[in-house]
């Protein structure tokens, strides 16, 4: 499942502008993909979403009435989400402080590998800028949403994701306190995405800002079923010229597996794995596979064929027992032979080679 500001979708007079040209990147992007669920904020335009969502084969979608222009919204496959309620989520919450877009709430079964799951989704857009009047109307209506799921939705699965226009952290403004502390300092909470922001990953992309604002938070009834190492903040370079065409925000994702051992991948591996790169020869993004037969810390460094270390993808990172993927973008890079080297601990060390061709 996904969260992403697509931004001022459908608008022509503000946000990228090329609304034909958004929208067929939007098309790719969810297809791309290829998620089950995906929250969506900052559409401006209902009529061309409802049209995106006709034109998507195997999506269905609904977007939210605020009292303003930018609306949040969902796409989803109806073969694995069996729609049952929707609408705003009113009770004690402060349409001022959610700046008039109040949570949009999706209750559905959700199938994952023949298993049965009612989630509550609450997808938010919450209040923008880095001021303290701003942050002071996060930071309410945050507490107004946990006070809402600690009496109402505590033992239940709980989806709470969208654009929280905030760090986990610490704040975008002055870095005071998070708005979004409450339910990092409450154990019956897990941050999907604080991982991410820890390791410096950015979903707003637009220069001096670049931030990690875009969140999923969980209740503990979902963590036993989150996929440990799946969290992304997708990189989409496959869109050219994506922040001018297509939005200043990055989508952000991660899968959940309902069985019997929800939080352990299918294939545990005897040994560790470190399979070739996928595509190689690439351009400029390609994906290094690995596999551990038990939780690691993992660094995987990239040298050039001088010897230089050109990037890090991991450094001591904790990782999940299982297959991981990681990806290696090389657009700054020039075309040639690189290494890429991936350590564990205890100092298992394995090296493949790989080449970029502009």
């Amino acid at each position: 499942m996904v969260t992403w500001n697509i931004e001022w979708f459908g608008a022509s007079d503000t946000g990228p502008g090329n609304v034909n040209l958004q929208f067929r990147n939007v098309m790719d992007v969810v297809n791309t993909i290829d998620a089950d669920l995906y929250a969506l904020q900052e559409i401006a335009n209902r009529s061309l979403f409802l049209e995106l969502a006709d034109n998507l084969e195997n999506y269905r979608g609904f977007v939210s009435i605020h009292p303003q222009r930018q609306q949040t919204a969902y796409l989803f496959k109806p073969t694995v989400v069996d729609s049952l309620d929707s609408g705003l989520l009113t009770s004690n919450q402060d349409s001022f402080d959610w700046a008039g877009r109040l949570p949009l709430f999706f209750e559905f079964n959700a199938t994952v590998d023949g298993r049965t799951e009612r989630i509550f989704s609450y997808n938010i857009h919450a209040k923008a800028f880095g001021d303290q009047p701003s942050y002071n109307r996060r930071r309410n209506a945050a507490q107004s949403l946990k006070e809402y799921f600690d009496e109402n939705r505590r033992t239940e699965n709980v989806l709470f994701l969208g654009d929280f226009n905030d760090q986990l952290n610490f704040s975008t403004y002055n870095e005071e306190i998070s708005p979004y502390i409450p339910f990092l300092d409450d154990d019956h909470y897990f941050a999907v995405t604080k991982p991410l922001e820890d390791r410096g990953f950015a979903s707003y992309l637009t220069g001096q800002f670049r931030s990690m604002i875009d969140h999923i938070i969980v209740t503990n009834a979902l963590i036993d079923s989150h996929i440990n190492g799946a969290q992304r903040v997708e990189n989409p370079s496959y869109i050219p010229n994506y922040v001018s065409t297509t939005s200043d925000h990055a989508p952000v994702w991660t899968r959940f597996q309902f069985t019997g051992q929800p939080d352990k991948p299918i294939d545990i591996p005897d040994d560790f794995i470190v399979e070739p790169n996928y595509p190689n020869p690439f351009h400029p993004v390609t994906n290094i596979r690995f596999k551990l037969p038990e939780p690691d810390n993992v660094t995987i460094h990239v040298y050039n064929s001088m010897g230089r270390r050109v990037a890090v993808m991991a450094d001591n990172d904790s990782f999940s027992e299982g297959e991981h993927t990681v990806q290696f973008d090389a657009s700054s890079l020039a075309s040639g032979l690189y290494v890429y080297n991936v350590t564990l601990s205890g100092g298992e060390t394995i090296i493949r080679k790989m080449m970029h061709v502009k």
